[in-house]
């Protein structure tokens, strides 16, 4: 029975540690520009944090990233500058996957209670973006979504379904708009 306390106070204290850290980095990298080589630096000073983080990973300034040991970050990802991650649910980018500036990537979801939205016990659901998909800026993603590779999310579009591979879409609620040309 101990060691399952330890063990949850563990990865408390992980949790904890990391957001601490990429609070850190953040602040301390804030001043500078969002070159790809400055941006590669934020990604290599925070890759720890991650419950995974693949190589090459650019963090625009002003990213906020909370629950970040529930993030899984493959090759190439690129955050752009604003960008807001709760991990909360469980967030994985593939390899090669955009998120433009602004956008907010949710796995998580209030409820109510007694009337109430402050205090309802959260929802959660996994986010998965997979490999070489596009998320444009603005948008927002919600819990339990899934895009699939090589999609589009048009700039300002509230994605609160499935994306199938390729697929472009759009708008509030994202509804499809096209499919993106191979290549």
């Amino acid at each position: 029975m101990t060691s399952g306390v330890t063990t949850v106070e563990g990865s408390k204290l992980k949790r904890a540690i990391a957001y601490a850290w990429s609070h850190v980095v953040m602040t301390a990298t804030s001043p500078l520009p969002d070159f790809a080589m400055v941006m590669r630096l934020r990604g290599r000073l925070l890759k720890r944090c991650f419950r995974s983080c693949g190589e090459n990973v650019q963090i625009g300034s002003g990213v906020k990233l909370s629950y970040t040991t529930s993030i899984d970050l493959g090759n190439n990802v690129l955050l752009a500058n604003g960008v807001w991650v709760l991990g909360y649910g469980g967030v994985s980018l593939d390899e090669d996957v955009m998120v433009g500036p602004y956008t907010v990537i949710a796995s998580s979801n209030h409820t109510k209670r007694d009337g109430s939205w402050r205090f309802g016990p959260p929802t959660q659901a996994p986010v998965v973006v997979r490999r070489g998909a596009w998320i444009g800026a603005h948008s927002v993603v919600t819990q339990g979504v899934t895009i699939g590779p090589g999609a589009l999310v048009a700039a300002g579009a509230v994605v609160t379904r499935d994306v199938h591979r390729d697929a472009v879409v759009g708008g509030v609620p994202a509804a499809p708009l096209g499919r993106t040309r191979q290549g």
